[in-house]
């Protein structure tokens, strides 16, 4: 298991709900800024669900952590197929639902302006939502979502914060963990030789299979 991975993950993910959480939370009047901010949260979930799935084998001695996320494994997965058709990559056959969904896209598409841009993209995230079903039944809300419906918005949002706030608590909890575990040079006591150890650094391109030869 790598901790420094881990620990590294757990500190990017930690960091990026926290400030994108208090940044929608402050209400920003531009419908475009909160429409980024959403699918940052969306992503960042998201790559605590990849997190999770490589760090479970830390539950047998910290049951803690599974405590934190077992409840909210459905909602992540959700955040992780939200990534995965429609704001990491916009799967194609979402486009063709969400135009069946949204006829009004045929002229939105036509127009070139801001509110055209955030109507498309509002019409996106919610034909995706409306698709992580089972059958008929969607995997986590009662009924299809409408954005523009303010009882669905207040659905999705309230979703969306007890998720975040789950992976705030679960990457604090991560990293803490992997870095006791880590095997850390104390930097104060090694500052010299890893200061020339990285004067010695090569960069290579990296695949994800690691470092090309």
């Amino acid at each position: 298991m790598d901790f420094i991975q881990i620990a590294i993950s757990a500190r990017l993910a930690h960091g990026d709900l926290v400030a994108a959480d208090k940044a929608l939370e402050a209400g920003p009047e531009d419908h475009a800024i909160r429409l980024v901010l959403l699918k940052h949260l969306l992503v960042s979930c998201a790559n605590v669900t990849d997190l999770e799935g490589i760090s479970r084998g830390l539950y047998k001695d910290h049951p803690e952590l599974n405590e934190i996320i077992s409840t909210h494994r459905r909602a992540f997965e959700f955040a992780k197929y939200m990534r995965n058709i429609a704001v990491g990559h916009v799967n194609p056959a979402l486009c063709r639902k969400a135009i069946e969904w949204r006829p009004e896209l045929n002229a939105v598409l036509a127009a070139h302006d801001a509110g055209a841009d955030a109507f498309l993209s509002y019409a996106i995230l919610e034909t995706a939502i409306n698709t992580f079903v089972d059958g008929e039944r969607h995997k986590v809300f009662e009924s299809d979502t409408d954005l523009a419906y303010p009882p669905d918005l207040t659905r999705f949002l309230n979703y969306l914060g007890e998720t975040v706030h789950a992976g705030i608590a679960y990457c604090s909890a991560l990293s803490a963990i992997a870095v006791s575990r880590a095997e850390l040079p104390d930097y104060r006591e090694k500052w010299f030789e890893l200061a020339a150890k990285a004067g010695q650094t090569e960069f290579r391109f990296i695949t994800r299979k690691g470092e090309q030869a």
